[in-house]
């Protein structure tokens, strides 16, 4: 079983999937990251994928929802759920089965575009906004969406939370290492930059810095393309 045969099935089994789905949905990515994305991407990317070795024969789909108003460093599955989180079904799907594509079906349908529907953009800004209200102790990270939505909705200034993530990322960043203090430091200067923005052109000018990393983003994932 090579890699390729899996991402190859993988594909197959998205693009027999898709049709059943209600609304609009293109595949995005390559390989084994290639996943179901509604359109239009916008702020919110809701998606459907697949995680798992290359080598080994089993792994598992997942579906959710991506905000795209943070930085995008992996696949956030707070607004999301695994096949091994569900009671009913199985835990694993082996790709190259033949039951394969009739589990991915099934769990997408009956659990899948549930938590995603759970989790339009309102929701996600509110609930952020509400996390942000907290003391600071007792915050989850919902919150470090504040600054995009705010900008996004039109609704305040990203400024004051921005600068707190800002601190906050550096302060991490500096107790960390590697890899890790690398991400953190450039979640410090995506803030940085969003405040700088706002305080040069006010909303429009941190409009185009959001789309302009979004847009970023979505192509290092290589989800900027659709391939069908």
């Amino acid at each position: 079983m090579s890699s390729a045969d899996k991402a190859r099935r993988w594909r197959q089994i998205l693009t027999e999937l898709r049709p059943d789905l209600p609304g609009q949905w293109s595949l995005r990515g390559s390989g084994l990251g290639t996943v179901l994305a509604r359109e239009p991407v916008d702020w919110a990317l809701a998606w459907i994928g697949y995680s798992g070795s290359p080598t080994r024969p089993q792994g598992w789909v997942s579906a959710g929802v991506q905000p795209l108003v943070t930085p995008f460093t992996s696949w956030v599955m707070t607004y999301g759920v695994r096949m091994d989180e569900v009671r009913s079904g199985p835990r694993t799907v082996d790709l190259l089965s033949d039951e394969a594509a009739d589990q991915t079906r099934r769990f997408v349908l009956d659990t899948g575009l549930a938590k995603i529907e759970s989790w339009p953009s309102e929701r996600l800004a509110d609930v952020a906004e509400r996390d942000y209200a907290q003391a600071p102790a007792k915050r989850r990270t919902h919150w470090h969406q504040v600054p995009g939505w705010r900008v996004v909705t039109g609704s305040a200034s990203p400024v004051d939370p921005a600068q707190q993530l800002a601190d906050l990322s550096q302060g991490r960043a500096a107790e960390a290492s590697g890899k890790g203090a690398r991400q953190l430091a450039d979640q410090a200067a995506f803030y940085e930059r969003l405040v700088a923005a706002w305080h040069e052109g006010e909303r429009d000018a941190a409009l185009r810095f959001l789309t302009e990393q979004r847009d970023h983003a979505l192509a290092g994932q290589k989800l900027d393309v659709v391939t069908a």
